[in-house]
């Protein structure tokens, strides 16, 4: 009597369950993929905007130097960042601006503390590129050592070093500057 074993294929898959397999697979992340971005939005969201002036009202009052910022803001302008502090360093003003729909940055920062170490903290990256006259007063011009540089107008007035940086041109920079009071 001759013996025949019985046959089986679970455990050893034929070429078309491997194939089978992959293809389940491929549509099971496909479907994800595609939910992903239907459910995603494209175009990044803007910051919303911040209402800086209760900050710039008690930082005016209380600090020793004259507090700048922009009157009026210009159109398109959006306030998304606003910092200060009073600390034993000193006292410290930010206000930041998107423009043009979010793809350039302004920003100005003020300190009457340690002026030369906050200064090398904040520009450690600039060097020197001459000087910008605006309404009589001389501004020192820098610009960032990066593939996409920032440029920054710098200067230093009664016991307080202000720095307005962004990511547009210098006469940009000087026309953020004469809207300052």
């Amino acid at each position: 009597m001759a013996y025949v074993a019985a046959t089986s294929t679970r455990g050893n898959p034929s070429l078309g369950d491997i194939f089978r397999s992959v293809g389940v697979l491929a549509g099971v992340i496909a479907a994800i993929a595609l939910v992903f971005n239907l459910l995603n939005d494209p175009e990044p969201r803007l910051p919303d905007p911040v209402d800086y002036q209760p900050a710039l009202a008690v930082a005016r009052e209380e600090y020793a130097y004259p507090v700048l910022a922009p009157e009026p803001v210009p159109d398109g302008w959006r306030p998304t960042s606003v910092d200060f502090a009073q600390e034993e360093s000193g006292d410290r003003w930010k206000l930041g601006f998107l423009i043009d729909e979010g793809d350039a940055f302004v920003g100005l920062e003020q300190t009457d503390g340690e002026i030369q170490s906050y200064r090398d903290d904040r520009l450690a990256d600039f060097a020197a590129e001459g000087e910008s006259t605006i309404d009589g007063v001389t501004w020192e011009r820098l610009l960032e050592d990066d593939d996409q540089p920032d440029r920054a107008l710098v200067r230093v007035d009664g016991g307080a070093l202000t720095i307005v940086r962004g990511t547009v041109s210098y006469e940009e920079l000087e026309d953020f500057v004469r809207l300052l009071r």
